[in-house]
């Protein structure tokens, strides 16, 4: 089977990914902007975009031009399939709670769960890590870069 190998799954995944990138880079440029914003809301979708767009076509390269042995890939069984849907759903409820709990606590609460699930780490370091996050990305992007996002019932 054709995505069995690396280099194939390479070559798709590359080319998914500048598709994504390229997508998200055309509709972050239709970013209205807001009078008064210390940088232009569309500024980080569109870096973000940029960075997947030249990341996927870098994979997608790499495979292409790869001429070594076929590296045959072990996909998943039942418990990688299992923790791969977990992850995407708790994406989708992560996206459905941003707005009503705000960027920082929604961003708390999925690496929290994610780092426990994923990871099986001591709940003392899940937390600490959890909160770690939360304080860079509270001054980060909304301090430090001023952009604007759901502040949540906590007003942060």
């Amino acid at each position: 089977m054709l995505m069995r190998t690396q280099r194939a799954a390479d070559m798709v995944s590359g080319a998914l990914l500048a598709g994504l990138g390229l997508l998200s880079l055309v509709a972050s440029l239709n970013i209205a902007g807001v009078t008064g914003e210390h940088l232009h809301p569309r500024t980080l979708p569109y870096l973000l975009s940029l960075v997947i767009f030249v990341t996927g076509l870098a994979l997608l390269l790499s495979g292409w031009r790869y001429r070594g042995e076929a590296k045959i890939i072990d996909w998943p069984g039942r418990e990688g399939w299992k923790r791969i849907l977990i992850s995407l759903a708790s994406i989708v409820v992560y996206l459905l709670l941003l707005e009503p709990l705000g960027f920082t606590l929604s961003s708390f609460l999925l690496l929290v769960f994610l780092t426990w699930y994923l990871g099986r780490y001591h709940i003392i370091f899940i937390i600490l890590l959890g909160l770690a996050t939360a304080v860079v990305i509270y001054f980060l992007f909304i301090q430090f870069l001023g952009l604007t996002f759901p502040v949540g019932p906590l007003g942060w």
